[in-house]
């Protein structure tokens, strides 16, 4: 994570967020970020570990400029007998239309691919493709749903600033014409990150610009790293916490057509900061759809149109709209935390038992 804009689009639920949940369960954890691998011995310092997580086995991978190469994982598989690797993206079910949006699609499989003999374990958010990394692989794999950070889960939410649904996020994969519908418009905006040019994202980039990275390349230079590491996660949680509460400003969160096979972040996050979400219908995974009860915590649309009625629907009445946040969140926190997701984590690797997600 080099700049902001590609830092921007990581969720801190599926990037230090693994931290707090692994730290809430007493687990002791010591975090390296990709920037500072090239020193990993002597920030390591000898010790040793149970295990070893990398995260994010797409966002590591060369396609992304990620620093991880196979002489560091070569390192990474050394310090533990269990490594787990987490993977955010689909790797493998695409349509011939998606892989034309997607050139370098082959590529990142093979990055990815890279990867899998030096891990114990896989940790997907693609339900298809944890069948197919058991199938091709033969290494134990599950898939891994989205969850949210205990805190903040808002309980007490603030009256919209609009009355309308609002789409945070990058425009690929045909949204731009989503948000140009005839029939939609009046009734979902597209809102900008709350971090365009703050001090918070000017502090950023310069702890990651390419000066200071080859000040992180100096056997010197690690005394640094614990204050680095302190300044980052100050940066990624107040980040989030502006995130949730611009979520609040409409009266919904729209969760448009992505390339990932799952609800992302935005979906569960936008449960967690206490407003109605409606996602499309992602096709063919009966186990992501069964996370969320359509019309009763969550809802689905395939269309324009569907996605304007469901919209006028919260508009019109807003016992249903706030019933459909209240039943949603009582679900994440109940099924959906980070904490609760590393424990599941932990007892499957401990017993090979894979968890109930609902």
């Amino acid at each position: 994570m080099h700049s902001w804009p590609a830092a921007r689009a990581w969720s801190y639920n599926v990037h230090l967020g693994w931290e707090a949940g692994l730290k809430a369960n007493s687990v002791e954890v010591l975090v390296i970020t990709t920037p500072w691998l090239s020193l990993a011995k002597e920030i390591i310092r000898g010790r040793t570990f149970d295990q070893v997580w990398i995260n994010d086995l797409v966002l590591s991978s060369a396609r992304d400029g990620g620093d991880v190469s196979e002489a560091q994982l070569e390192m990474l598989a050394t310090l533990a007998p269990v490594r787990v690797g987490l993977l955010t993206e689909s790797i493998y079910d695409y349509t011939e239309a998606e892989m034309a949006e997607l050139p370098d699609m082959q590529r990142t499989q093979a990055e990815v691919e890279k990867c899998l003999p030096y891990l114990t374990h896989v940790l997907v958010f693609d339900e298809a493709d944890a069948i197919a990394i058991k199938q091709r692989w033969g290494l134990p794999c599950i898939w891994t749903p989205c969850s949210v950070a205990h805190r903040p889960i808002y309980n007490n939410i603030p009256p919209p600033t609009y009355n309308q649904a609002l789409f945070m996020g990058s425009l690929y994969h045909g949204r731009q014409a989503w948000l140009d519908s005839p029939c939609l418009q009046g009734y979902l905006s597209l809102k900008q990150s709350p971090d365009e040019e703050t001090l918070r994202t000017k502090i950023f980039e310069w702890l990651h610009r390419p000066q200071t990275r080859r000040f992180k390349e100096n056997p010197r230079s690690v005394w640094f790293y614990p204050f680095y590491l302190h300044i980052l996660r100050h940066l990624r949680k107040s980040h989030y916490l502006n995130w949730l509460q611009a979520l609040q400003s409409g009266m919904a969160v729209v969760n448009l057509p992505h390339f990932v096979k799952t609800y992302t972040p935005r979906v569960i996050e936008g449960m967690a900061a206490g407003r109605p979400v409606l996602s499309w219908e992602i096709p063919d995974r009966p186990r992501n759809k069964a996370l969320f009860e359509d019309g009763k915590e969550i809802l689905l649309f395939n269309t324009p149109e569907e996605l304007r009625d469901r919209i006028q629907q919260l508009r019109s009445d807003a016992l249903f709209a706030r019933k459909i946040a209240e039943n949603a969140r009582r679900r994440i926190q109940q099924f959906h935390t980070t904490d609760k997701r590393v424990q599941q984590i932990l007892l499957w690797i401990e017993t090979g038992k894979e968890p109930m997600y609902q």
